[in-house]
């Protein structure tokens, strides 16, 4: 992509919504070693807060107003609340760095356990996993797009997003999104998740 953008004078647009500062501290673009035209960030950059951005190149970020032509502004653009909490996010990865690591184990110790207890309960699951973000489908083909996670049997999700639930465990609610691990979850709550989503999976179809 980046080479087809170069040669056809083209800007590569990365969505890191969900994948900045989760991945790695440079999201998707550090990853895999690709560098963007233009980003967009989500709440993450906010400490979990409701916000948004987008950054570029400089050349570009001077079409903005008021050195350029174009003008971008909202009523709770710069919220003073998010962008504090955002600031403070940024500094703290900034000086711990090795906090990638952590929550790529954590994610890496989650991703064997489902698979040792759904793999029990002889349901048919396939578990996607990049860096901190995990999704379970129960699907025994891969799941790589929209298409093919409609084509699981997202019935079973509901019970089991319903039964985790009552076991005092939410994860997203929706067999289309994925699950972000953060720092702030134990070994101990992760095994506590295991064992639920195990119990859970034994009353699935």
């Amino acid at each position: 992509l980046r080479k087809l953008c170069d040669e056809n004078n083209i800007l590569l647009i990365f969505d890191e919504v969900m994948t900045g500062f989760r991945l790695a501290a440079g999201g998707a673009q550090e990853l895999f070693g690709v560098n963007a035209d233009i980003v967009t960030f989500g709440k993450v950059i906010g400490g979990g807060l409701p916000v948004g951005a987008f950054a570029a190149r400089a050349e570009i970020m001077d079409y903005l107003a008021p050195i350029g032509p174009v003008y971008q502004a909202g009523t709770l653009s710069g919220n003073p609340l998010a962008m504090a909490a955002g600031l403070a996010m940024l500094k703290e990865l900034n000086k711990n760095k090795e906090v990638f690591n952590s929550i790529n184990k954590k994610t890496e110790y989650l991703h064997k356990g489902l698979n040792e207890v759904l793999t029990s309960a002889n349901v048919k699951f396939t578990i996607n996993r990049i860096g901190s973000m995990i999704s379970v489908h129960f699907s025994e083909k891969p799941v790589t797009d929209f298409a093919s996670a409609a084509e699981a049997n997202n019935e079973n999700f509901k019970i089991f997003f319903h039964g985790l639930l009552k076991e005092g465990i939410y994860i997203a609610p929706s067999a289309f999104e994925t699950w972000f691990i953060c720092d702030a979850l134990s070994y101990e709550d992760l095994d506590a998740t295991i064992a639920a989503c195990g119990k859970v999976a034994k009353t699935l179809k």
